[in-house]
């Protein structure tokens, strides 16, 4: 008999860790897919300086 509630005890901790792991997997995937809907474009505007040939952020 003991044997049947240490399985059942295994058993019921299985299904939690499966619930929670499937919980936080979603919530990640949530994450990831709000950082990649969309996209931030970054704009850096350069001038060449005309001494040394380099190209610069703008001011």
């Amino acid at each position: 008999m003991s044997h049947l509630v240490g399985l059942a005890l295994i058993g019921a901790g299985i299904y939690v860790v499966v619930r929670v792991l499937k919980r936080e997997m979603t919530r990640v995937a949530e994450i990831l897919h709000e950082a990649n809907a969309q996209p931030v474009r970054v704009e850096i505007r350069m001038e060449r300086d005309p001494v040394t040939g380099v190209y610069r952020e703008r001011r």
